[in-house]
């Protein structure tokens, strides 16, 4: 049997290249555990939401968070549970509205982005859309830039995982597919919770195995309702208006007792009077 060896050249080439493809297939099957390919019953695009988390210094803004997604303000307060004024806490949980759609069978929510000073695809997928997506898919859905030397005040495309509900799931009544990113202290009890969705939806869904940080997918038949933390400068109108029926209701409480008590001492000083009067007329 003829045995092949290779001059040491060719063959480190060979190994070289070798590392390079297995580097590149478990990257992306790292970047890809929840299945995001487009169902072939769901619908061609649809209205749903993904989760951003305020951070310091630049997104305690709700403006500024709209900004970035290029939507009103007012529909992520909408949807967050949340006045539109209000000032936001680092690690709130907000749900913003994005419309999702096929791309080459994949499914994104392209979001424009405008390049500035020192961006790179990393920082805009990782730190500014909080791993939403990731520099890979930038790169993809944006062929004609450079990756190395992104011009300033170029528009690029910023592909966020997102999916529309199969016919099948519509059936069951789950309307959104919501886009979360993982965290590395999270559990399906907690989140399930949180958003009130199904667990064994999201076991279904998802692929939880070294997840920390990646997107997933939570089916909920219903937007949920987040219970927002309240902040020392703003408090919401749902939160004021038992705040004002209780001062109200102890205003009210106050004054009877208090003319209560001034009829009572007014009587109390008549009835000494009166006594006073009779015994000065008896003597």
């Amino acid at each position: 049997m003829a045995v092949l060896f290779l001059p040491s050249s060719s063959q480190c080439l060979f190994l070289a290249l070798m590392l390079f493809l297995t580097n590149i297939s478990a990257q992306t099957q790292q970047l890809s555990r929840t299945n995001f390919t487009c169902p072939v019953d769901s619908p061609p695009s649809c209205e749903t939401y993904v989760t951003y988390i305020a951070q310091s210094p630049n997104f305690l803004s709700l403006t500024n968070i709209a900004n970035l997604f290029d939507i009103s303000s007012l529909s992520i307060s909408k949807a967050s549970n949340i006045d539109e004024d209000s000032k936001l806490i680092p690690n709130q949980v907000l749900l913003v509205p994005v419309t999702c759609g096929c791309t080459e069978n994949r499914s994104f929510a392209n979001i424009s982005y405008s390049i500035k000073t020192d961006d790179y695809y990393k920082l805009i997928s990782a730190t500014l859309f909080q791993n939403l997506t990731n520099y890979l898919e930038m790169e993809d859905a944006n062929p004609s830039l450079n990756p190395n030397l992104l011009p300033l005040d170029a528009k690029v495309v910023a592909p966020l995982f997102c999916r529309c509900p199969s016919k099948n799931q519509l059936n069951k009544g789950i309307k959104y597919l919501i886009t979360y990113v993982w965290k590395a202290n999270d559990n399906v009890t907690i989140v399930s919770s949180k958003f009130g969705a199904s667990q064994g939806d999201m076991l279904t869904q998802n692929n939880f195995t070294d997840a920390a940080n990646l997107p997933i997918l939570i089916p909920v038949t219903n937007l949920p309702k987040l219970d927002q933390p309240s902040s020392s400068g703003s408090i919401s109108s749902s939160k004021k208006l038992p705040v004002i029926i209780g001062i109200s209701l102890g205003s009210a409480f106050f004054i009877v007792v208090l003319t209560l008590s001034l009829v009572y001492v007014y009587c109390l000083k008549m009835k000494r009077l009166n006594r006073s009067t009779s015994l000065a007329e008896t003597a």
